[in-house]
């Protein structure tokens, strides 16, 4: 009798991954980021230009857009007056436009490479937690993964925030190595992963913390000499300035690098207010994170976690493997506390590899029979509420919070609404012909390009609603409750006023009038 090996489940688990991401995104519209990242990085490859998008590292982007680039494609038009300004959104949408037959296709290859990405961390991430602690650690983490609606929902987009959790992930793994081995190749792979964590998003910024933290308690704990940290740091760290350099072109990539995490604020304009469990904040709370964290996050998951940590501190055998895991994901949600954009959870999506990998390693423990029968099926449980989710995975919410439906209740941005539901209202209209429908969209995708037909809802039909369907995205109605509290006309307050008839997609509400 064949006896399922664990090692045998991890890469079909990254198989499951990639066909979740890819199926759950083929109906979903290009998200408010996507265009603006594909197309500064057709310039970056096109150009070695990196005027359009300073404020995020070009790894992520140029991968995103290499398919675009090497494809049948049309380029962007660089006598474009967007271009000699530059304006990131408006250049972007016009290569849209230019692309506007074929944006099925584009969205697909855009999103093709961080699929792969998924894989690669399902498969890099599953070998890292069974030479930690064995078992089927590496196997409960790929299912972990493979299934979270939190990492598919970012994980099958053409943005920078997965590629980031990936790598940073990643890079951790190969610092542990180095520290087993000690090897100079080892450090060098270290130090590679690094740099190309640095280039894909500034919350790798992280790692340099994070390893100085793990180098201490490698130390303290007498597993290597300061000298020999010493030395392999220093190849770490000229490995990454290395990799800066190649990734800006040749060009002085960390003067680059500097400018650029200068203007990470820099397109936020003053006054804007913050939003948070259905109120309007004039300033950013610490506790943001947090709150999303709870409510985007599956029960099962929580209660795993809490769990976990009662088993680490209770198992001196797995404290040192809980420090590698623990340490980046506490950093991680640390850190997010001071942040002073409330852009979504995608913030701390790196510390969800790190969490699921300690639940993982805190199951190889001996509990006793009961205790084994409870794991296992809040797994069963976790895996289950991701599916449900499907394909909905951006919008998600868990039925603690209410639920998808719920969401502009409580959050809105890319926690709920991103833009990528206009294939599901352009069904809808094909449903209904005879109903006339006025849209109020977040997105930086022309709906047309979607084969929407709605007519752009006004300024006035915000106040006083005339008869036929209004389909309003979530950030929208969020920002008519914003606009309301500012303003003190609750009139344009929809989400206390109305009830929608009908959600389309996770993101997008239909009013009915009379």
């Amino acid at each position: 009798m064949t006896i399922l090996r664990p090692q045998a489940v991890v890469p079909v688990l990254a198989l499951v991954f990639v066909f979740l991401a890819a199926s759950s995104a083929t109906n979903k519209s290009l998200t408010w980021d996507e265009p603006t990242f594909i197309t500064s990085g057709y310039t970056y490859l096109d150009r070695s230009d990196f005027r359009l998008n300073p404020e995020a590292p070009p790894l992520m982007q140029k991968l995103v857009a290499l398919p675009i680039w090497l494809g049948e494609f049309e380029a962007p038009d660089y006598d474009h007056r967007h271009w000699k300004t530059p304006q990131q959104v408006a250049f972007a949408r016009d290569h849209l436009l230019r692309n506007g037959d074929h944006i099925n296709d584009l969205a697909f290859w855009s999103r093709f490479p961080v699929w792969i990405v998924g894989a690669c961390l399902i498969i890099s991430g599953g070998t890292f937690c069974t030479r930690l602690v064995g078992g089927w650690s590496g196997a409960v983490f790929a299912l972990l993964v493979a299934l979270s609606p939190n990492l598919l929902a970012h994980g099958r987009l053409a943005t920078t925030d997965f590629g980031c959790a990936a790598l940073m992930f990643g890079s951790v793994f190969a610092f542990w190595q180095a520290i087993e081995d000690q090897r100079p190749q080892k450090w060098l792979i270290a130090g590679t992963l690094t740099g190309l964590a640095l280039l894909a998003k500034y919350t790798s910024l992280l790692l340099g913390p994070i390893f100085i933290i793990l180098g201490l308690y490698e130390w303290r704990s007498g597993r290597i000499r300061l000298n020999e940290i010493a030395r392999g740091t220093a190849i770490l760290i000229a490995v990454g300035m290395a990799l800066l350099f190649i990734g800006y072109g040749l060009q002085f990539g960390p003067a680059k690098y500097v400018d650029g995490l200068g203007a990470i604020y820099s397109r936020y304009t003053e006054g804007f207010r913050f939003y948070l469990l259905g109120q309007a904040l004039n300033k950013p709370v610490w506790y943001y994170h947090l709150v999303a964290f709870v409510l985007k996050t599956p029960e099962p998951t929580l209660l795993l976690l809490l769990i976990s940590v009662y088993s680490v501190f209770r198992s001196p055998r797995l404290q040192r493997p809980a420090v590698y895991v623990g340490i980046p994901a506490l950093l991680v949600i640390f850190v997010s506390s001071f942040d002073q954009a409330h852009l979504g959870l995608r913030r701390i999506l790196p510390a969800y590899p790190f969490l699921f990998a300690l639940i993982a390693i805190a199951g190889t423990n001996k509990p006793c029979r009961f205790c084994r029968h409870v794991y296992i099926g809040l797994i069963v449980w976790a895996s289950l509420a991701s599916l449900m989710a499907y394909p909905h995975y951006l919008s998600y919410f868990n039925i603690l919070s209410g639920g998808i439906s719920n969401g502009p209740y409580l959050l809105e941005d890319s926690n709920v609404d991103w833009g990528q539901d206009l294939p599901a209202l352009a069904a809808w209209e094909a449903a209904h012909p005879s109903e006339p429908v006025s849209l109020r969209y977040f997105g930086s995708v022309p709906p047309h390009l979607y084969g929407v037909k709605a007519k752009k809802m006004t300024d006035n039909e915000v106040i006083s609603p005339i008869d036929g369907v209004y389909a309003i995205s979530a950030h929208s109605l969020v920002y008519f409750r914003k606009a309301a509290l500012q303003t003190g006309r609750q009139r344009v307050d929809w989400l206390s006023r109305y009830q929608p008839f009908e959600r389309v997609g996770g993101s997008i509400y239909l009013f009915r009038f009379p």
